[in-house]
């Protein structure tokens, strides 16, 4: 079955009204096991346990590495990433965030009835696929103050970033092959077959969120190569003569400095080394997590339920959609998520 991230909340529905309000989200190989934990209760206030910490973590990968070599270690997010996906689904923070929030305040929040120019957020290739509209809480359809006032009024989208984005290949000089995969991590790993590298699937998550800011979002397209100091520049170039500011975001020291020297706002983003060991957060933030981890793992196994992030046939409107391939082991989850699919996608319709 296929379900779309949003979509990901029947699945934690279903596990609640079976009655197993504890789920465990494991890899396939059991050299990484267990990730983390859930503990469904309020939709809007559930728990996640992180069974496995990002310093744990990076020993298995240092033990897998050791034992089958670095192409294998490079087929799995590194610890970085790991914590970053915490951070992405909103369920763990950024280690800066009053600093984040200085320059916001500062630069944006704009004024627009009293004349104040229009302020737009730019991310860095590394952000983007950390869905950072919504982690820094500046998306303007969804963040105002009292007053109003929208953090940011919209996007900079440059093109050199669009660019570095459009940049995946499935095969390699380091890429195993699908089977290689299977034999170490799991046979769930033989479906992954023609489908993008796991560097490649935060890539696309990246390109994902770009194209939604996009395709939904008030933004400035603008000319670029590729590198942080034709970004930079494009952007230079770009608001010299447009009413218009911007805010850059990065998670590259190099990047922030470049943009300072030119006199352009912009803030480095920075990630904890770990996530706390107890997250609380709503369904909608733990489906997230389940998508993001799926992706970047390509499958994960909970009670019941494999959800695989990438799959052989996996196409360009699965991924624009943020779809999985559910393969439900128990009929009645199976039974359950068939029941409530099409209620969703009827209101879906008709809204």
């Amino acid at each position: 079955m296929i379900l779309s991230q949003q979509q990901l909340t029947l699945l934690l529905n279903a596990f609640y009204e079976l009655g197993e309000q504890t789920i465990t989200v494991k890899h396939p190989s059991s050299e990484i096991g267990e990730l983390f934990r859930i503990d469904l209760a309020d939709p809007a206030s559930s728990t996640v346990s992180v069974t496995t910490g990002a310093a744990s973590y990076e020993e298995r990968l240092e033990v897998m590495e050791r034992k089958y070599g670095s192409q294998l270690r490079d087929e799995l997010p590194n610890r970085p990433a790991y914590v970053k996906s915490f951070v992405a689904s909103g369920l763990a923070d950024i280690r800066n965030r009053d600093e984040v929030d200085k320059i916001i305040n500062r630069y944006g929040y704009q004024d627009l009835q009293a004349g104040h120019p229009p302020r737009y957020a730019g991310f860095d290739t590394n952000l983007l696929p950390w869905r950072m509209h919504d982690t820094l809480s500046v998306d303007p359809e969804h963040y105002s103050d009292e007053a109003g006032r929208t953090p940011v009024n919209g996007y900079t989208l440059p093109a050199g970033v669009d660019e570095e984005l459009r940049i995946s290949y499935r095969y390699g000089k380091n890429a195993m092959e699908a089977e290689q995969l299977a034999a170490v991590l799991g046979s769930e790993f033989e479906r992954l077959t023609g489908q993008p590298t796991q560097d490649n699937r935060e890539t696309r998550l990246g390109l994902r969120e770009y194209r939604r800011l996009r395709e939904t979002r008030p933004h400035d397209i603008v000319a670029s190569e590729r590198g942080d100091k034709a970004i930079i520049d494009g952007c230079m170039e770009y608001y010299q003569d447009e009413p218009t500011g911007v805010i850059l975001f990065s998670n590259d020291y190099g990047f922030i400095d470049e943009a300072r020297d030119r006199k352009i706002p912009a803030v480095h983003v920075d990630f904890d080394v770990d996530v706390r060991q107890k997250l609380t957060g709503t369904w909608e933030q733990i489906a997230t997590l389940l998508y993001v981890f799926a992706i970047t793992f390509g499958v994960v196994i909970l009670p019941k339920v494999t959800l695989y992030g990438v799959w052989e046939s996996k196409s360009v409107q699965h991924w624009r959609r943020e779809q999985l391939d559910i393969d439900a082991r128990s009929a009645k989850i199976e039974s359950l998520l068939n029941r409530d699919k099409p209620i969703i996608e009827a209101y879906r319709d008709i809204r």
